[in-house]
């Protein structure tokens, strides 16, 4: 464990040196500060007012700027250039209705210079189609990950028809580097009807490709859609509803390992202004496939029933904190591919000031914590035929994620994965590392 946090504070520090090349944009931060000072002694000075919103748009506190260009606006208000620049901004934040507003001002005051007029017009249209009834928004990461057991290794002695065996050396643990690559889509179709009718989908895409294990090589695709809606008034009409089908793909070592379908209902309700809590119910059916790695793949498919609850707290506008439950039933082929699984966890994330001047805008900094516990229906007679299989697993993780623009955000995490068990083939433990840059869109 000690290892573990020394690693984590490791890559961390790594991180941390990483983005530090950039603190020659301290001065700009500086320039900042001393602006807001001048605006304070000087609150209806024109100039003053411009330079402090210049100087908010460089270190990425698009909030300031915007109040310093709406406080020129008191003073001034037949200015399309400012109302021009107030319009990027609001868009930058994603409250398009307010950009509208401020492009379409710009756009017919008798003052506007043809580039604000082209400008604003580009703009509009790019808010009709983000505001239209189909809207289309993802993240992409790409990184590195480095891993002490790629191949999530028992480094013991093995267990098979009841006897203890030396492992052969190409199934012991192995450390190695793998390029990730991971994507979350979400489309979102608007009805247009009163109970906020719409229609969600949410597409995560997956991969990994190790340096020299090959056999951890994995793809994943996952696709989840259906409508949600808000059918009730009253006591209950911040409660939303969304029944969805859904479907999976999995590759392990380039070879098609199992393939999944099913349906739930997903119901989430705003407890309180800062609590939300969701409900999810599941079923679903996997089909294992068998492959040249496992050749008896497919006795592990069966249905499962499944259902999780999630409590999200916002402890302050910088603090959120999340805690989930979920129990799984899953009823294979054969009673030694069955169990029950109870998981719980939880994490907390923290919102602070760029500590090392890079732009001023707030890093996110989040701490994870979880387990699992499983039990199968009965022994694995090619495994131990005395032994039924059980298993506990934990996770730990922290995640600091630095943003470099609207877009674009830097990201390092660790983790620490550990599982026990009584059978020794399904125990093993693994620390990862990766640094990865994120795009949002």
């Amino acid at each position: 464990m000690w290892r573990c946090i020394f690693r984590v504070a490791a890559c961390t520090s790594v991180l941390l040196f990483s983005v530090s090349v950039h603190a020659q944009r301290a001065g700009n931060t500086e320039a900042f500060r001393q602006a807001f000072q001048e605006t304070l002694e000087k609150p209806t000075d024109a100039p003053t007012l411009l330079r402090y919103a210049r100087l908010a748009v460089e270190v990425g506190d698009l909030e300031a700027a915007v109040s310093a260009y709406e406080r020129f606006l008191m003073i001034d208000g037949d200015q399309p250039r400012v109302r021009y620049e107030l319009g990027v901004l609001y868009y930058r934040l994603r409250s398009y209705e307010a950009a509208r507003a401020y492009f379409e001002s710009a756009r017919a005051s008798s003052k506007a210079a043809t580039d604000v007029k082209a400008g604003a017009g580009e703009y509009l249209a790019e808010i009709d189609r983000m505001t239209g009834k189909s809207r289309f928004s993802g993240d992409v990461l790409v990184g590195l990950r480095y891993s002490d057991n790629a191949n999530d290794a028992n480094t013991g002695t093995l267990r098979f028809f009841g006897s203890n065996v030396l492992p052969n050396p190409t199934f012991s643990q192995r450390p190695d580097w793998a390029a990730v690559a991971a994507a979350q889509l979400h489309h979102r179709y608007d009805f247009g009807r009163q109970d906020s009718g719409t229609l969600e989908s949410d597409l995560t895409i997956y991969s990994s490709r190790q340096f020299q294990v090959s056999e951890a090589n994995t793809l994943l695709f996952d696709l989840t859609t259906g409508p949600r809606s808000q059918p009730f008034e009253g006591a209950f009409k911040d409660v939303t509803l969304k029944p969805f089908v859904t479907g999976r793909y999995v590759s392990v070592h380039d070879q098609p390992t199992y393939w999944s379908w099913g349906a739930g209902t997903e119901a989430t309700a705003l407890v309180r202004d800062w609590l939300k809590a969701s409900v999810v119910v599941l079923g679903r059916r996997r089909e294992f496939i068998d492959n040249a790695d496992a050749p008896s793949n497919s006795r592990s498919s069966g249905t499962d029933a499944a259902t999780g609850l999630q409590l999200q707290a916002e402890i302050s506008p910088d603090i959120l904190l999340t805690l989930g439950l979920g129990f799984t039933r899953y009823i294979a082929a054969i009673p030694s591919e069955s169990y029950r699984e109870l998981a719980y966890g939880g994490s907390l994330s923290f919102r602070f000031s760029d500590p090392v001047g890079l732009n001023g805008r707030k890093w996110y900094l989040t701490a994870n914590a979880g387990g699992a516990a499983a039990g199968y229906d009965a022994a694995d007679p090619t495994i131990d035929p005395a032994v039924t299989r059980q298993q506990a697993d934990l996770n730990l993780g922290l995640l600091l994620a630095v943003p470099l623009d609207e877009r674009f955000t830097l990201v390092g995490q660790t983790t620490y994965f550990q599982r026990t068990a009584p059978i020794s083939n399904y125990a093993f433990q693994a620390f990862n590392a990766l640094l990865g840059v994120s795009w949002r869109f």
